[in-house]
């Protein structure tokens, strides 16, 4: 195991890391040596932001802090209307099974579309009213130009206007300064 990279690329649940050895060699013990990092977001370390209600938040604009975004100008957030998906996905049409005719996006449909981009050093975290698994019937479209992201997220069957306005968004970023990195080590381990 000391030439074998394990990566974890789960870092928003709890996860159980599975590693497959080699069914002709009998091990008696074994050596694990790791590292877990540990993600605890906050808004002195620049990695927590109530942004508020819906109803307050500028459409089509970077909503992250000016100062994240001076270190690391490709990470993106941003509440959009139907004109910034359209103007990014001109012609798109599809269907959801092989019965149905091809349509366009009924963006009334939907009670909540952002654009995201996170990059490698600085993976962005959307909380919608507190939840981090938010929506259903939700549709994920991305840019291969640009590497945004637009979702557009159903939460709630006939929610309001007013519901909406309600909408509360947080982000959290996870960077350097946000993760602490626990190094764990084991030492003749039993293999069960």
């Amino acid at each position: 195991m000391h030439n074998n990279i394990f990566e974890n690329s789960f870092r928003r649940a709890n996860v159980v890391a599975r590693y497959e050895l080699e069914e002709n060699k009998k091990y008696h013990k074994i050596d694990i040596k790791g590292t877990i990092i540990y993600f605890k977001p906050s808004e002195n370390k620049k990695s927590y932001f109530n942004l508020g209600k819906l109803k307050g938040l500028e459409k089509n604009i970077n909503l992250i802090d000016k100062s994240v975004v001076k270190a690391n100008p490709t990470v993106y957030f941003s509440i959009v209307d139907s004109a910034n998906i359209q103007k990014a996905f001109p012609d798109f049409r599809y269907k959801t099974n092989n019965g149905e005719d091809y349509k366009s996006i009924d963006f009334k449909s939907y009670d909540l579309m952002y654009a995201y981009r996170s990059t490698k050093n600085q993976d962005l975290i959307i909380a919608v009213n507190e939840d981090l698994d938010h929506g259903y019937n939700n549709l994920t479209l991305t840019d291969k130009h640009t590497n945004m992201k637009y979702k557009l997220i159903k939460l709630k069957k006939d929610m309001a206007a007013t519901e909406k306005d309600e909408i509360k968004i947080e982000l959290m970023i996870e960077n350097e300064n946000s993760i602490e990195r626990i190094p764990f080590d084991f030492k003749n381990a039993d293999l069960k």
